[in-house]
């Protein structure tokens, strides 16, 4: 591995500079301001690829994420509680009436 080629991405949270090992991947929304540092020592390889959400608005695919969080998180507290199984039937509604195909 040369030196520098660091990939930092800039989101709501600051800027994160990431390095990882060779064959590995980043995944991060492509509203995030990003860039390389300069590589010092090496060569640097890489591939772009973008992938598409089915759930095309910001503030849809933020709401169901921390719906995600909050019923996986009530889950493992209370498996099969009946919360649990209409909450997840909420998000899924909410997908299907959010997703584009």
């Amino acid at each position: 591995m040369g030196d520098g080629g660091e990939r930092v991405i800039e989101d709501t949270h600051g800027a994160k500079s990431v390095k990882l090992p060779a064959r590995s991947m980043i995944l991060y929304p492509s509203t995030s301001l990003h860039h390389v540092t300069p590589v010092t020592r090496g060569a640097r390889l890489c591939s772009f690829y973008w992938l598409q959400s089915l759930v095309r608005d910001n503030h849809h695919r933020a709401m169901l994420f921390d719906m995600d969080i909050a019923i996986q998180r009530l889950g493992a507290e209370k498996p099969g509680h009946p919360s649990v199984v209409q909450l997840t039937g909420v998000y899924h509604n909410l997908m299907r009436t959010w997703a584009e195909l």
